[in-house]
């Protein structure tokens, strides 16, 4: 199953890409459809393998991801 399209991945990169410190706007929204899990993912590193966001394991946000 592929969850990240070729066009998102690229959005992804690209603002992996940025050398700036800049607070990007989530490109991906994901789901636990069985649970209260969700994540935002706004970068992908250039290894292709690692991606940034923010992740709310349960139903309030907070940092401890």
């Amino acid at each position: 199953m592929i969850l990240i399209t070729d066009e998102l991945c690229a959005r992804l990169l690209a603002n992996g890409a940025t050398d700036t410190d800049t607070d990007h706007v989530p490109v991906v929204k994901l789901f636990d459809p069985t649970g209260p899990a969700t994540w935002l993912l706004t970068e992908l590193d250039a290894d292709g393998d690692t991606l940034f966001g923010l992740c709310r394991p349960a139903r309030v946000w907070n940092g401890a991801c």
